[in-house]
C-alpha cells in the first residue's frame, strides 16, 4: 500500500518503512515542518534524493501521468487547515470531487453528508448555515471536518489523516476517533494513516502499526 524504500530527503537521511494493505497505522515526526517533509514525498510533491516511494506498489516519481492519477483517485486526504477551494462555498467544496471523478450528483450525497457531520455532532441550524459560504470564514477545526466528509464521500482504498487530533477538544477528538475508525472498517483493504508531530494527540488511538521518527528515520513504534 505504502513502501519506503531508503528514501532520503533535505530532512531525512534514510526512511524504510512499509504499511500493508487495510493497515490502521500512525506516525509520529519530531516537527511539524518534517512531517510536511514526508507527506510531501509520499504525495508526489517533492522528489527525494534517493530511494523509491511506491503507493499501490506504483513507483510514484517513475509512473506516467495516467498512472498517477489513477493512484491518487484512491486516496483520501484530510489536510490539517481543511486545503479547501477559496472561492467555492462549503457544498461546492465538498460535492465537487465525487461529482467530476465519481459522476455523483449533489442531491445523491446530500443525507450522507448530513450524516456524517451529525456524527461530528455538528447540529443541522450549524450546517445549513455554513454550506453557503465561502470556507475562508470558518474556524480551522470546521475546515479540517469539512475536508474529511469530502475524502469520506470518494470512498477511498487510502485515507491520510494530517492532525486531525489538533486544535479540537476531548468531546470531538473521541467523536472523529469513532467515525474514522468505523470509515476504516467499512470497506475492505482500507488503509488508514495518521500522522502529527505532536505525539500526545495520537496517544488515545489504538492501531495496529505506529512509526516514530528517530533523528533522520523512523522505528517501529510500541
Amino acid at each position: 500500500m505504502i513502501t519506503l524504500e531508503d528514501v532520503a530527503t533535505e530532512e531525512f537521511g534514510s526512511i524504510w518503512i512499509e504499511i500493508k494493505e487495510g493497515s490502521l497505522c500512525k506516525i509520529i515526526t519530531q516537527s511539524e515542518h518534517e512531517k510536511q517533509s514526508f507527506l510531501d514525498t509520499i504525495l508526489a510533491f517533492k522528489k527525494p534524493a534517493k530511494g523509491r516511494v511506491l503507493l499501490f506498489d506504483v513507483d510514484i516519481y517513475a509512473a506516467n501521468e495516467k498512472a498517477l492519477n489513477e493512484v491518487f483517485h484512491r486516496i483520501g486526504m484530510v489536510w490539517k487547515d481543511g486545503g479547501l477551494i477559496s472561492n467555492l462555498k462549503v457544498w461546492e467544496n465538498i460535492v465537487l470531487p465525487v461529482w467530476y471523478h465519481k459522476g455523483k450528483l449533489p442531491d445523491d450525497a446530500e443525507q450522507k453528508v448530513a450524516d456524517l457531520f451529525q456524527e461530528m455532532g455538528i447540529d443541522k441550524s450549524r450546517l445549513l448555515k455554513i454550506m453557503g459560504i465561502l470556507p475562508g470564514l470558518l474556524p480551522a477545526y470546521e475546515k479540517k471536518l469539512i475536508c474529511m466528509v469530502r475524502s469520506m464521500l470518494m470512498e477511498p482504498d487510502l485515507m491520510i489523516y494530517d492532525a486531525i487530533f489538533e486544535g479540537i477538544n476531548i468531546e470531538m477528538a473521541e467523536r472523529l476517533t469513532k467515525l474514522t475508525t468505523q470509515f476504516h472498517t467499512k470497506k475492505p483493504g482500507r488503509t488508514s494513516v495518521y500522522i502529527s508531530s505532536d505525539e500526545k494527540s495520537l496517544h488515545h488511538l489504538h492501531t495496529n502499526l505506529a512509526f516514530i521518527q528517530q533523528g533522520e528515520g523512523f522505528i517501529i513504534w510500541s
